[in-house]
């Protein structure tokens, strides 16, 4: 009976220590959540009183073409976040077999830690047509005839936030795939080695499956970031040319920032919250399945 006694105290204490964390999450998070999604249902241009129109926000910005560009710039910038965990695959194995391989990771990371907003001016000014240093270097080497003002395109426009994203957060799923590398026994590439398996083989059936579940949990991360994040689009091309580069956060940002149609702001910010979940939950349940059955499915 004692045994049982010191159980359940044990378990009050947990919950009650999972107070004060539920308390702030049903505050800040929950509760900001559920008042945004009031806030669809109201025009409200933040000095007034809101007024309530119903479905009106969703029947304007569903019927808007803006806001299917947009949603368009949306998944093709999203798609960002495969290249950026092959890099990470690749880098991550590939520099495990290297001498220096802490100074490697070091130098990789360093991207990363520079904020969003910094790396996106760097880049305005490396490739602007005008002033930055790369249009020159490829024009004396032959590689470009002549300048390319990408600013003006939207398929050039979204190849250099692209790219620009790419070198900036793929060391996060790198940081990742390197934890989860480091943690594979090496008895099973020592028996691998005795069943003959060639460094593809080894790869393929031995180092691939151990990382399927960091693999998920990178997805997973760098989808919502890239989904939902504004910075560096913004700062890079302020989603233009026209709306062709306007992720759906920048369109948030405009609705409070440009023409202070909070409603409208909401009503896309709670689309894109549905579109993020539709993506991830996926690989969240598969991570999920894959950790109950101990990385076995």
């Amino acid at each position: 009976m004692r045994g049982v006694k010191q159980a359940a105290r044990r378990d009050w204490m947990t919950y009650i220590m999972l107070v004060p964390v539920l308390l702030v999450m049903g505050t800040l998070v929950w509760g900001s959540l559920v008042n945004g999604i009031w806030m669809t249902f109201h025009q409200w241009d933040f000095l007034g009183e809101s007024q309530w129109v119903g479905l009106d926000n969703y029947r304007y910005v569903l019927g808007w073409d803006t806001f299917w560009t947009s949603l368009r710039a949306t998944v093709i910038f999203g798609l960002v976040t495969f290249s950026q965990l092959l890099i990470a695959i690749i880098a991550a194995v590939t520099v495990s077999h290297v001498r220096f391989r802490n100074v490697i990771r070091t130098l990789f990371v360093i991207p990363y830690a520079i904020p969003g907003l910094v790396s996106g001016t760097m880049w305005v000014y490396i490739l602007d047509p005008q002033l930055g240093p790369i249009f020159p270097v490829l024009i004396d080497y032959g590689i470009l005839e002549e300048t390319i003002y990408w600013g003006t395109n939207g398929g050039t426009a979204m190849a250099v936030i692209m790219f620009a994203s790419t070198w900036a957060y793929w060391p996060l799923a790198f940081i990742i795939i390197t934890a989860s590398l480091e943690g594979i026994p090496e008895a099973h590439y020592e028996l691998a080695r005795v069943y003959g398996a060639s460094k593809i083989q080894t790869f393929f059936h031995v180092t691939l499956p151990q990382l399927k579940g960091a693999i998920l949990v990178a997805i997973s991360l760098r989808t919502i970031y890239n989904l939902t994040k504004v910075s560096q689009p913004l700062q890079i091309t302020g989603g233009g040319p026209g709306f062709d580069t306007s992720i759906l956060g920048i369109l948030v940002y405009r609705f409070t920032q440009g023409t202070r149609r909070y409603g409208l702001a909401m009503t896309v910010g709670v689309i894109l919250v549905v579109l993020t979940l539709i993506v991830v939950l996926p690989y969240i349940r598969s991570f999920e399945r894959d950790a109950d059955t101990g990385g076995m499915a």
